[in-house]
């Protein structure tokens, strides 16, 4: 029996390299529980986006101070201006269309330009009302409570004694007078360290309280339930 011969190739000629049989890779296991988490958390992620979305670009018209309005005086129409914004939910100003149920009303604290016109600044009832005067008064610190005294607080304005000459018993033992108030207005003062509270007394305390005010005599205490 005769074998085939063998061809051998050109000289000079490449040999070809072997052949290598690709791998299949193993096919992964695909878990529909997971993959419907993904789906939801996607979807959950969209509509959040979207919600915020909205309520971040959606603007409304509100009111705002344009002129100074002091304590007491009636809120004008020109007074107002209308500004168009996106609001913190914290705030609470009053919106465009509700503007005539603001004209008329009095200003409960002063009314600042550049700032969002709210409720709490207004009041239906005329300050100082009937049978009272409104007085400013300019305090240092240590005339007053260590808690901050706001607007509509109920305070007593306690009118320290005057110095009276050495060995005087009656002004030895003449006991501080104390006038009931509400606080209107709180401001910072002209002068560094000292509070302008602006309060409502009584017509007949006015006159008094305006003269001790200025010697520096008068010391405010918050009563219960301030």
């Amino acid at each position: 029996m005769t074998s085939a011969p063998i061809q051998s190739s050109p000289a000079g000629a490449p040999v070809a390299a072997p052949y290598a049989v690709p791998r299949v890779a193993p096919q992964r296991r695909w878990r529909p529980a997971l993959v419907w988490l993904a789906v939801a958390l996607v979807a959950a992620g969209g509509l959040i986006a979207a919600a915020v979305l909205r309520k971040v670009g959606t603007t409304a018209e509100y009111l705002a101070v344009s002129s100074t309005v002091a304590v007491g005086s009636t809120v004008d129409r020109s007074n107002l201006s209308t500004v168009r914004i996106t609001v913190d939910p914290a705030l609470k100003p009053i919106r465009a269309n509700d503007a005539d149920e603001v004209i008329g009303k009095y200003a409960a604290v002063a009314l600042v330009p550049g700032t969002l016109l709210t409720k709490a600044q207004l009041t239906a009832t005329a300050v100082p009302g009937q049978g009272e005067q409104l007085v400013g008064l300019s305090l240092t610190q240590e005339r007053m409570p260590a808690e901050r005294v706001r607007s509509g607080a109920r305070v007593l304005l306690i009118v320290t004694t005057d110095a009276g000459p050495i060995g005087d018993p009656q002004q030895a033992t003449a006991a501080p007078i104390s006038i009931k108030a509400t606080v209107v207005d709180v401001r910072t003062g002209v002068k560094e360290g000292t509070t302008l509270l602006n309060v409502a007394v009584p017509d007949r305390d006015g006159p008094l309280i305006a003269s001790r005010a200025a010697a520096g005599r008068i010391v405010v205490a918050l009563t219960t339930g301030s």
